[in-house]
């Protein structure tokens, strides 16, 4: 049970701090092989761009988490508080629409990716599916982490009304 905590609470940092080091790793033996040993590693670069991608939907979940998501912050200041908490939660359906839309389409490509038109990475060797799926891994997270902040934003007011 405490793993499962941890796993929840962390999750997105964890795979966050192993996904910038190999990065940072993969980046500095390029470097390396590059100018002192004069040969270049073909497919690190394309790892590198798939990493990155797989890092920015893992960042989404992530901000989502922290309540760092993008969203009008001015809207806030010309309402009330209790119509504060209903534009909170109005948002956060937005965004469970939004991502879940995204996640289905994205499944979708990455079912023909896998089943109907496979396709590999030239210079890897990775199956594109392996790179597409970071798309709705990353919206269904952010899923996850909406419906538990919309939890929290009706135990926050619950806590403030006395309700």
């Amino acid at each position: 049970m405490r793993l499962l905590r941890q796993l929840d609470e962390h999750i997105e940092e964890w795979l966050l701090i192993v996904t910038y080091t190999a990065m940072l790793l993969i980046a500095t033996a390029q470097i390396f092989f590059r100018y002192v040993v004069n040969y270049s590693i073909s497919w690190s670069q394309d790892l590198l761009t798939y990493m990155l991608i797989w890092s920015v939907f893992i960042g989404i979940s992530l901000a989502v988490k922290k309540r760092r998501h993008i969203k009008v912050e001015l809207a806030y200041v010309f309402v009330s508080q209790k119509n504060q908490f209903y534009l909170k939660v109005l948002s956060n359906v937005v965004f469970i629409i939004f991502c879940g839309i995204f996640s289905y389409f994205s499944l979708k490509k990455v079912y023909s990716l896998m089943f109907v038109l496979p396709q590999m990475s030239e210079s890897t060797g990775l199956s594109m599916w392996m790179i597409q799926i970071a798309i709705p891994v990353g919206f269904m997270l952010s899923i996850y982490r909406l419906i538990v902040d919309t939890k929290l934003l009706f135990s926050e007011r619950k806590q403030e009304t006395g309700r």
